[in-house]
């Protein structure tokens, strides 16, 4: 299937309307981070409660990324981009009037259907808008957006949350409704669509899933997003625990962790569209299946911090080439659904993330913190065999 797509608003503008909301959808993802488990644990919730909550946010989107990524192929990327703002702003400002499980459960799921309306248009659309050689780098930066996102948000849950817990929750709701009025007004994209387009869903779908680097993109997204599922929930408590960090202090070292992953983004989106992402996957997953297991013992917080800015640096390499690579290889299909690849990547990332939290209580209770960063470097071995065996690079960017 080809889709052409021309448009009104610039491409420039494109591109930062799109990093603007996958920014705001990040920040809203981050800002739990370093206040929700505390809160949780104050209503008298067990940590499976705890689990389950953090896992609400990714089940839903097991549901619902696919076909939005479809949605968007079919109907265009604004409708699904303007919804996912204003669902955003809504579970928000809810969040700080949810005082039970239920309720907690109830603003993931609408946070969880925001992240699938935005990722599974937003992505698409940085594809369609340069099909060239520089999809790598501008699909960077729309990471290094993500990025910034996951800075700025356990900063801002941190250092509000200290002052009222609904603090953040406010702020970031009155931020999506703000930029769901812009996006309303100021995206204007006008789609236009080939006979072929009027090909079924579930041919969309698979013919995207029968392409090999497709499919290893997937299982990589799967397998990162566990690892980030364990340490989310668990991480807070453990740094309030051995090193007494209030939750400000928490968002700062989040905020902190992620900073050179956020630079190397685009550095390592424009090296990758001219050596290719291959090599980037691998030796990225390489040099993190060894530091991944320095985080536990790490005895100081300078230490901690400096192996998290180094991790970050290599998540960069592993992660940043993923899409691009599936993009490159539905391209070479003569297809372009870039809102199924788009679906596809959030999917693997959600199924991931939703079960993680709860595999890494179950094997914290039974074997201790340390036990998680042994697993997940046991999947990055499994990873390394995989992308360095099976991948299929040669003669698919596009130049």
């Amino acid at each position: 299937m080809k889709l052409k797509t021309t448009s009104i608003t610039s491409t420039r503008e494109i591109l930062w309307i799109s990093c603007l909301s996958l920014f705001i959808d990040s920040i809203g993802y981050g800002i739990v981070i370093p206040i929700l488990p505390t809160y949780v644990l104050s209503l008298g919730a067990s940590d499976f409660d705890l689990a389950l909550i953090f896992s609400a946010f990714a089940i839903v989107q097991l549901f619902t990324t696919i076909p939005f990524g479809l949605y968007s192929d079919r109907y265009g990327r604004k409708r699904f981009m303007v919804l996912g703002m204003l669902l955003l702003g809504v579970s928000f400002v809810y969040f700080p009037f949810a005082q039970s499980v239920p309720a907690l459960i109830a603003c993931r799921v609408v946070q969880g259907l925001a992240a699938s309306a935005t990722w599974s248009s937003a992505l698409a659309l940085v594809a369609d808008t340069y099909p060239g050689s520089d999809k790598g780098e501008k699909l960077g930066f729309a990471n290094a957006a993500v990025g910034l996102g996951n800075i700025a948000g356990p900063l801002v849950g941190g250092v509000l949350g200290d002052i009222n817990f609904g603090l953040p929750f406010f702020f970031i709701g009155l931020i999506a409704f703000i930029s769901f009025i812009y996006m309303f007004l100021r995206l204007q994209l006008t789609k236009r669509e080939t006979v072929e387009a009027t090909i079924s869903y579930r041919e969309m779908l698979r013919g995207a899933i029968k392409i090999r680097n497709v499919l290893i993109v997937v299982f990589v997204n799967v397998m990162i997003a566990v690892f980030f599922g364990f340490i989310e929930p668990l991480m807070p408590p453990y740094l309030n625990g051995r090193f007494g960090m209030s939750a400000t202090q928490v968002g700062l070292f989040f905020g902190v962790a992620f900073l050179t992953y956020v630079l190397f983004q685009p550095i390592v989106g424009r090296m990758s569209d001219k050596y290719g992402r291959k090599i980037f996957i691998v030796s990225g997953l390489v040099a993190l299946c060894v530091t991944n297991l320095a985080i536990p013992y790490a005895s100081t917080v300078p230490l901690l911090l400096t192996i998290l800015g180094i991790m970050g640096a290599l998540w960069s390499f592993a992660f940043t080439p993923l899409m691009p690579l599936a993009v490159d290889s539905l391209r070479r299909k003569d297809r372009e659904t870039f809102g199924t690849i788009s679906g596809l990547f959030n999917i693997a990332w959600t199924s991931g993330y939703s079960i993680g939290p709860i595999m890494g209580v179950i094997i914290t209770s039974y074997f201790g913190f340390e036990s998680i960063f042994w697993v997940f470097s046991g999947m990055l071995v499994v990873m390394i065999i995989i992308t360095q065996t099976l991948i299929i690079e040669k003669g698919m960017l596009v130049k």
